[in-house]
C-alpha cells in the first residue's frame, strides 16, 4: 500500500544516507530517460516468525488486521497468535517462490532490522548482515550491486517500527521479453466507482481506495484500451494518481504491466512510486516499487507481476505517486500509455492460484483462534453474519478469498479442505469422503482402525515437532496456547516410549521449565486472568508432566505447591462453602493479597488439576479435603431443572444454570473433577447429578462421556442389566467394556463419511481434512485431534485430552514401536484383559505397564486368539506375581497374530497410597570428581524413617552410603526433601547409580523413582 503521508526528495536522500548495507545502496530503482527498465516481483512462498507461519509481512498490505479488526503488523499482533519466548520472538524468515535471485528489497513500516540471506537460523547469525535498515521514513529500499542468488532472507534485531510489508524484486534494463502487450491509456475526468452495497465488501475498489488513502484519495482516472483517450496527466508532489479500468466481463490472464510516459515540467531528481493493486483484493498490492528518476524525457518501465486471472467484475488498478510535481504525456503526445500483457487464463492460472492460496492461508491462520465461521449457518445472509460481532466482521476477506480460490481451481484439494472446513455446514454440494481403507486379510478390525487413528494423530504431532518446535519446547502460541497443544497429545507418550511419543514428552519437559520460570510462582499463574487462561499458563502442564513422569519428585512437588496455593485462591464462606474467589480474574496476586470474592464457575474447576494429580499419586489428605469441600459446596446447587454452572460466591446465589444437563459448565469441564474425585475418594455422592439420569437409562452430555470410565471403576455396578443396556446405547465404549464387542466402538472410530463438523474426530474426518491441523498453521490452541481418544480407548483402556484429565488408563506400552495394536476389553481394579496384535513380520518384545490394578497378587496368562472371538484359545505362558501401580509385564508377540493377555487378581494386598515414597530426580544429581550431590524427597503419605542413600557401581556393589535420618510426609502439601553429599572412592564410572533405600527396608508407593544414574566426570584438576 502506498503510504498516505507526503514525502519529499530531501527525506529520500536522508534515507539513503542512513542505510548501511554491505553490498547494497539505498534508494529506488534507477531509471533514466530512454532506457527501459523491467522490475520482476519475486513472490514469497513462506513467511515465518521464528518458526510459526505468519503471512502478514508479505501479504501486500501495511494495514493488515488481526482477528479483532485492529491494524497489527509485525511485531504487533493479537494477544494470541505466533509468538515465542525463545529468542524474544526475534526473527522473520521469508522463503521466496524461486531461487532466481533478487537485487532490490522494499521494506515498508519504518522498521529497523538487519537482513541476512541464506538458510534461516533461529538466532541472529554472527556474520555481517547483507543490509541494515535504519527505520528512517515509512519506506526504505535497498539495492544490491549483484543479484542475491538465494531464495531465503531473514530479518533480526527489530528495535523500532514495523515490518509491515517486505517485497523482493529483480531489475534489469531493456524492453520486457515476450512482447504482445495491449496499449491502454488513461482518460480525462474521474472514473465512477460504484459505492458498495455493503460495508463488508473487500472486493470493492471505492471502499479500498478510502481505506488505503484516508487523508487524500488522489485522482482516480479511467483506464481504457486504445490510444487517445485523454491528454496530459498532471501530478502533484506526494499526491497519488490512480489508473483504474472498468470491470472485466470475462476471465483474462495478465502477466505484466508497463508504463510509457514523457515527463515535462521537472528537472533534477524525479523520485516516484509505482504500484499494481491486487485485482481480486484491492486492499493489497501485487507490486510496490520506488523508482529514482532524473531529468525530463521519456521513461519506460515494466512491472512483471505474478500472473493473475481476472474474474468477471474485477478491475485493474495502478497507482503512481511522484515526489515532485510533473506533467506526464504519451511518447507522441496525448495520455501516458499503459501496456497490459495479457496471456490466456490457463497460462496464468498456476501463479494466480499460488498467490491466492498464500493469502487464504494467511487469512485463515489469523482467524483460526476465534473461528467465527462456526456460527455461520445455512442460508444465512453473509452481511447478517458479518454484523454479528467483531470477529465475524473480519471474515469477509477470508470468505471472498475462499470463493475466489474455488472459482479459479475448483479441483485443488487444499482449497477444497479450506472451503469445506469453513463452509461445511453451508455447502449443499459437500460430497461424502471415501471410506477408510479396510483391514488387510487376516488383520482384525480392532487391530486396524484404532491403529490408523493413532498413526494419523502421530503424523500431526510429528508435523508440529518438525515445523514449529524450538529448543524451549514451544510451538509458537505462547505458553498459554502451547500447553493446550501438549494436552491434546497427552496420550501419545503412553502409546510408544520412543519416536514421536518420546519427543513430545522430552519437549514438554522443556516447556515446563519455561512455564515454571516465567509464567508461574508457587504453581500459580503470575499474570491474573480468567480461570481458563490462568490454568493454561502452566498449571495444566505441570500436572501433565507429573503424569508423564510418574514418581518424579520435582514435578509432583510443583503440583503440591500449586495445590497448596489453591487454598488461597478459594474462600470459605460463613455457611461453610468453599468457592474460588473470582473465576474472571485469578492469579498469584490473590495468594499475596486476596481480593473480595465475586463469582465461581465457568472454567474454574480446571484449577483443581494439580491437586487431583497429587491425590492420584498419594491420596494426600489436604488435597482431597480442599477439592472435596469445593465439590460439596457445588453439590448444594445441583438440582433437577437447575444444574448450576455459576454461583455468586458470598451469597450462594445461582447466576447461571443448565435446565437439562448436569455438571455441564464450561463445555463439560465442570464434570471432570467430580468424576476424578469420586474415583479417588470412593464417595459416590459426588456423582449424584449423573445418577439421577443414569438410573432412568439416560445419559445427557457430558455424563455420556464418562460411562466407560465409571464402569471400569465399578461405579455402575449398582445398576441393573436393563438400565445398563439402555446406557450402552449412549456409549459404545460402555458396550465394549461390558461385552467385549468392539463393533459399535469401531463405528465411532471410522465415523460418518458425510460428517461436516470441522474437527478431526474420526478416520472419515481425517480423510476429509488431512491438512487442516498441519500446513494451515492454525493457532496452537485450535488443534483438536480428538480422534486420538479412540486410539487411547483401544490401546490404553481410557483417554485424556485437553480439559479432560481424569486418569483412566489400564495400561501403557513400551518397546513395541508402532507395529502393534492393542484393545483393552477389561479395565477393572482387579482384572485387566487386552488383545494385542503384532503387525510386523517378526516377533516383537516389549512391556505392558499397568496403571489401574489394585495392589495385589495376580495370575498373568498369555496365549493366542486364532479364531478371532476375542478369547484366549489356550494358555501358553502363566505366571503369578505381586503387582503394584506402574509395574511392567514383559511380553513377546508372535508376528501377525493376536495375543490375549489376562491379568486376574488372586488376592488383594494393602493399598499403596498410605505409604511413604522416597524419590530422586535425575536433574538434581550432579558429580564433581569423587563427590556426589543430590536431594532426597519423600512424596508419599507416611513418614520415612532411617532414610539411607548409597552409591553403587556398574556391578551393583555399594561404594558409598549415608544415613539421612527421617523424612516427614508432605501431608501439608509442603515438599519434604533433604540435600545430601556422598564421597566416592574414585570418580564415578559408567552405569554407576545413586540409590535410596538400597536395602529395600521401606515399603513405598513406587520403587521406580529410588534410583538415578551418575555420569562419569573427571576430578577437578585432571
Amino acid at each position: 500500500m502506498i503510504p498516505c503521508v507526503r514525502f519529499s526528495a530531501v527525506l529520500w536522500l536522508i534515507s539513503l544516507f542512513f542505510l548501511v548495507p554491505d553490498d547494497a545502496t539505498g534508494g529506488g530503482v534507477p531509471i533514466r530517460p530512454g532506457v527501459p527498465v523491467t522490475v520482476t516481483k519475486v513472490p514469497a512462498a513462506d513467511c515465518r516468525v521464528v518458526r510459526g507461519f505468519y503471512g502478514v509481512p508479505v501479504d501486500g498490505s501495511v494495514r493488515s488486521r488481526d482477528y479483532r479488526g485492529e491494524v497489527a503488523e509485525h511485531p504487533d499482533k493479537a494477544s494470541d497468535g505466533v509468538h515465542y519466548s525463545f529468542n524474544g520472538n526475534d526473527g522473520v524468515h521469508i522463503t521466496l517462490r524461486d531461487g532466481g535471485g533478487f537485487d532490490t528489497v522494499v521494506l515498508r513500516g519504518g522498521a529497523s532490522p538487519r537482513m541476512y540471506v541464506g538458510e534461516a537460523s533461529l538466532t541472529e547469525p554472527k556474520a555481517k548482515p547483507a543490509a541494515t535498515f535504519r527505520g528512517i521514513g515509512e519506506t526504505e529500499t535497498v539495492r544490491f550491486a549483484r543479484p542475491v542468488k538465494n531464495a531465503k532472507a531473514s530479518f533480526f534485531g527489530l528495535e523500532r517500527g514495523r515490518i509491515a510489508e517486505v517485497s523482493f524484486y529483480r531489475t534489469g534494463t531493456g524492453a520486457e521479453s515476450g512482447g504482445g502487450a495491449e496499449t491502454w491509456t488513461p482518460g480525462s475526468g474521474t472514473i465512477r466507482l460504484p459505492e458498495p452495497e455493503s460495508k463488508y465488501a473487500p472486493e470493492n475498489v471505492a471502499l479500498a481506495l478510502r481505506e488505503r488513502y484516508p487523508e487524500d484519495a488522489g485522482i482516480p482516472l479511467p483506464l481504457a484500451p486504445g490510444v487517445g483517450n485523454g491528454g496530459d496527466v498532471r501530478v502533484e508532489a506526494g499526491r497519488p494518481v490512480h489508473f483504474i479500468t472498468e470491470p472485466f466481463t470475462a476471465r483474462r490472464g495478465l502477466s505484466s504491466v508497463s508504463l510509457d510516459f514523457t515527463v515535462r515540467g521537472s528537472s533534477g531528481s524525479l523520485p516516484f512510486v509505482a504500484a499494481v493493486q491486487d485485482p481480486l483484493d484491492p486492499r493489497l498490492d501485487l507490486a510496490w516499487v520506488e523508482f529514482e528518476g532524473s531529468g525530463a524525457g521519456r521513461f519506460r518501465f515494466t512491472l512483471d507481476i505474478p500472473d493473475q486471472v481476472f474474474l468477471p467484475g474485477t478491475r485493474l488498478w495502478l497507482t503512481l505517486r511522484f515526489g515532485t510535481a510533473a506533467v506526464l504525456s504519451g511518447p507522441e503526445g496525448g495520455a501516458p500509455r499503459v501496456g497490459l500483457r495479457f496471456v490466456s487464463p490457463e497460462d496464468a492460472l498456476s501463479e494466480a492460484v499460488e498467490r491466492r492460496k498464500f493469502l487464504l492461508k494467511t487469512f485463515f491462520s489469523l482467524m483460526s483462534e476465534p473461528r467465527p465461521w462456526t456460527y455461520y449457518r445455512l442460508n444465512q445472509p453473509r452481511d447478517e453474519f458479518y454484523a454479528t460481532n467483531r470477529y465475524s466482521a473480519q471474515c469477509p476477506e477470508l470468505f471472498m478469498t475462499i470463493d475466489q480460490c474455488h472459482a479459479l481451481a475448483p479441483g485443488d484439494d487444499m482449497i477444497r479442505q479450506y472451503r469445506e472446513w469453513v463452509f461445511g455446514r453451508n455447502l449443499p454440494d459437500m460430497p461424502a469422503v471415501a471410506a477408510p481403507p479396510a483391514p488387510p486379510a487376516g488383520v482384525p478390525a480392532w487391530a486396524w482402525y484404532p491403529r490408523q487413528a493413532w498413526l494419523e494423530i502421530r503424523r500431526i504431532a510429528e508435523w508440529w515437532l518438525e515445523e514449529r518446535l524450538v529448543p524451549t519446547g514451544e510451538f509458537g502460541g505462547r505458553v498459554g496456547d502451547d500447553t493446550d497443544l501438549y494436552q491434546q497429545f497427552a496420550d501419545l507418550p503412553l502409546l510408544e516410549d520412543g519416536g514421536v511419543g518420546a519427543r513430545i514428552r522430552e519437549n514438554g519437559a522443556r516447556l515446563a521449565e519455561l512455564a515454571d520460570s516465567v509464567h508461574l510462582r508457587g504453581g500459580i499463574n503470575l499474570h491474573a486472568t480468567d480461570a481458563l487462561h490462568a490454568y493454561e499458563e502452566g498449571i495444566n502442564h505441570i500436572a501433565l508432566m507429573a503424569r508423564w513422569n510418574y514418581g518424579d519428585p520435582v514435578y509432583l512437588e510443583r503440583c503440591m505447591d500449586s495445590a497448596r496455593n489453591m487454598e488461597k485462591l478459594t474462600v470459605v464462606t460463613p455457611d461453610g462453602r468453599r468457592h474460588f474467589r473470582d473465576y474472571l480474574s485469578m492469579g498469584w496476586r490473590d495468594v499475596e493479597t486476596p481480593r473480595k470474592p465475586a463469582l465461581d464457575g465457568d472454567a474454574a474447576p480446571l484449577m483443581w488439576h494439580t491437586a487431583l494429580q497429587v491425590a492420584d499419586y498419594n491420596r494426600n489428605p489436604l488435597a482431597l479435603k480442599l477439592v472435596g469441600e469445593w465439590a460439596d459446596s457445588w453439590l448444594r446447587f445441583q438440582k433437577p431443572g437447575q444444574w448450576a454452572t455459576m454461583v455468586e460466591t458470598e451469597s450462594g446465589t445461582v447466576t447461571a444454570s443448565d435446565p437439562d444437563r448436569p455438571l455441564t459448565g464450561s463445555w463439560g469441564i465442570q464434570a471432570v473433577p467430580f468424576v476424578w474425585l469420586t474415583a479417588l475418594s470412593g464417595k459416590a455422592e459426588y456423582l449424584d447429578p449423573f445418577f439421577r439420569f443414569y438410573r432412568e437409562g439416560e445419559a445427557p452430555y457430558p455424563s455420556n462421556g464418562y460411562l466407560g470410565d465409571l464402569w471400569n471403576r465399578r461405579m455402575l455396578d449398582s445398576l441393573d442389566e436393563k438400565t445398563l443396556d439402555a446406557l450402552a446405547e449412549h456409549s459404545p465404549v460402555l458396550h465394549l467394556y461390558r461385552t467385549g464387542d468392539p463393533e459399535p466402538f469401531l463405528r465411532t472410530v471410522i465415523g460418518n463419511p458425510r460428517d461436516r463438523d470441522a474437527e478431526i474426530s474420526s478416520l472419515s474426518s481425517a480423510l476429509r481434512w488431512p491438512d487442516m491441523y498441519t500446513v494451515t498453521h492454525q493457532f496452537t490452541d485450535r488443534v483438536f485431534p480428538s480422534l486420538l481418544r479412540h486410539a487411547s480407548t483401544a490401546y490404553l483402556g481410557g483417554y485424556c485430552l485437553r480439559n479432560r484429565f481424569n486418569v483412566t488408563q489400564a495400561a501403557s506400552w513400551e518397546g513395541f514401536g508402532t507395529d502393534y495394536a492393542a484393545l483393552v476389553t477389561v479395565n477393572r481394579p482387579d482384572r485387566c484383559i487386552a488383545l494385542v496384535y503384532n503387525h510386523a513380520s517378526r516377533p516383537l518384545r516389549g512391556t505392558m505397564r499397568l496403571w489401574a490394578l489394585e495392589h495385589g497378587k495376580y495370575r498373568i496368562t498369555a496365549g493366542p486368539d486364532g479364531d478371532g472371538d476375542g478369547r484366549m484359545d489356550r494358555a501358553e505362558r502363566t505366571a503369578d506375581r505381586e503387582i503394584a501401580r506402574a509395574d511392567a509385564v514383559a511380553l513377546e508377540l508372535p508376528p501377525r497374530a493376536v495375543t490375549v493377555v489376562e491379568i486376574v487378581q488372586m488376592s488383594r494386598l494393602d493399598p499403596l497410597s498410605g505409604r511413604a515414597d522416597l524419590a530422586l530426580s535425575p536433574r538434581e544429581i550432579r558429580t564433581e570428581g569423587r563427590r556426589v550431590y543430590g536431594v532426597a524427597h519423600n512424596i508419599g503419605s507416611a513418614e520415612a524413617k532411617e532414610v539411607v542413600v548409597a552409591a553403587v557401581d556398574s556391578r551393583g556393589r555399594e561404594v558409598a552410603r549415608r544415613s539421612l535420618g527421617t523424612l516427614a510426609a508432605p501431608l501439608d502439601l509442603v515438599p519434604k526433601r533433604v540435600p545430601f553429599t556422598l564421597e566416592l572412592p574414585r570418580a564415578a564410572g559408567n552405569d554407576w547409580q545413586v540409590v535410596l533405600d538400597p536395602d529395600g527396608a521401606l515399603p513405598e508407593i513406587y520403587e521406580g523413582n529410588n534410583v538415578a544414574a551418575l555420569k562419569s566426570m573427571p576430578e577437578k584438576g585432571r
